[in-house]
């Protein structure tokens, strides 16, 4: 029986503009919070283990999420999936099906293995908190279990000192940016590990209390235009307009516009996934600049219980045996780092119906490559 083995590293990316909850851990506003003199030097990195935060084993039409270390899966030639859902057989058939808007490509052997996932069904997985959990769910796993080690494989590990399912949602806020009604506002959000889907951002209004899914839901934010930017660090004069595929039809709330990962994931000539970096034979879809793709800084980092190990050096032990080899030299991790330092900005529109006090925002990006949704917030005052 031949098989499609996925690589065993979870998508990370960060809420980067407005800043998150975790871009200023000391409650510290500016440069002085961070070792990078602005925060949009750290595109492209895990910037205070940010790309740590989110939710695991979501499948769209499932109750919940299992929290399911979902990249250590296999998909058989009879189809046969390492399923994560709540329920059994309970995953939705999913809305997206144009090519055009997904972020993987059939296989000519396996042909239609992303379908139980978060992007083939835009908005439709459920979450276990809007703004992420630490490591991804609360599966406790003591030090020499299994569990603990499949999610360690699977890239769901958690910041250092931070207790794994930790809910962002009593994370303290961030500091706070200035939105008035009726605006046109810039967000951006940056890859340190690139495994596609499409994203969305929502608001939340706090006098509403502890802040659900179903409230941000009641306020999806809608796009100002067609485009997209791509920004290299800090230089705005560096910016790059870029067409966005967005999509409003099959998505959950009814009608609300998510926008597809621009960059496309590398990919082997059967359209299956690398899991060999820092090779990249071909990508999943044409990119929209020479340079925009890959599957990023993180796919040449390897992980630990609390967060990635440096992804170039050689360990070994005091015998002088190699224990570790890192996937990548640190020519090619730097490299990648350096290609990846952007932020994907775009604009929404503030709604003048608001009414005017404190809000936070949330960035959801459903991952089409796992069963995982990506979920970063940040605090907004709307006036």
């Amino acid at each position: 029986m031949n098989s499609l083995h996925l690589p065993y590293v979870a998508s990370h990316v960060s809420l980067m503009v407005p800043p998150s909850r975790f871009q200023n851990p000391s409650g510290v506003a500016g440069a002085q919070a961070s070792i990078f003199p602005t925060l949009l030097e750290a595109s492209g990195g895990c910037h205070n283990f940010a790309c740590l935060w989110f939710n695991q084993g979501c499948q769209p039409g499932c109750s919940k999420c299992t929290d399911r270390a979902g990249m250590a899966v296999m998909v058989s030639a009879e189809g046969v999936w390492n399923d994560t859902c709540s329920e059994v057989n309970g995953t939705q058939a999913p809305t997206v099906k144009d090519a055009r808007l997904r972020t993987y490509r059939d296989t000519s052997e396996h042909g239609d293995w992303t379908w139980r996932h978060p992007w083939r069904s835009p908005g439709f997985a459920p979450v276990f908190s809007p703004c992420g959990l630490a490591g991804g769910g609360a599966t406790p796993g003591d030090w020499l279990s299994e569990s603990l080690q499949e999610h360690i494989v699977a890239g769901a590990v958690t910041p250092p000192f931070i207790r794994r399912g930790f809910d962002a949602r009593d994370v303290p806020d961030s500091p706070k940016a200035i939105w008035a009604r009726g605006s046109v506002q810039e967000v951006a959000w940056s890859i340190f590990l690139n495994k596609g889907g499409g994203y969305a951002y929502r608001l939340c209004p706090r006098s509403e209390g502890r802040l659900t899914e179903e409230c941000f839901e009641r306020h999806h934010l809608e796009y100002a235009s067609a485009i997209s930017w791509i920004q290299r660090g800090k230089n705005r004069a560096s910016r790059t307009p870029i067409n966005a595929s967005r999509i409003s039809e099959g998505t959950h709330p009814h009608g609300s516009t998510w926008t597809k990962n621009p960059i496309p994931p590398c990919a082997h000539a059967d359209g299956s996934p690398v899991h060999e970096p820092p090779a990249c034979p071909s990508t999943m879809f044409k990119p929209a600049l020479p340079d925009l793709y890959g599957d990023g800084p993180g796919s040449c980092v390897q992980w630990a219980i609390h967060g990635p190990v440096e992804g170039y050096h050689t360990l070994y032990d005091s015998f002088g045996n190699a224990v570790y080899k890192a996937p990548c030299t640190k020519e090619e991790g730097l490299a990648l780092a350096k290609r990846f330092q952007f932020s994907i900005f775009d604009e929404v529109v503030v709604p003048p119906s608001l009414t005017p006090g404190e809000y936070t925002l949330s960035f959801r990006l459903d991952a089409e490559l796992t069963p995982q949704v990506w979920a970063q917030c940040s605090d907004i005052k709307i006036t």
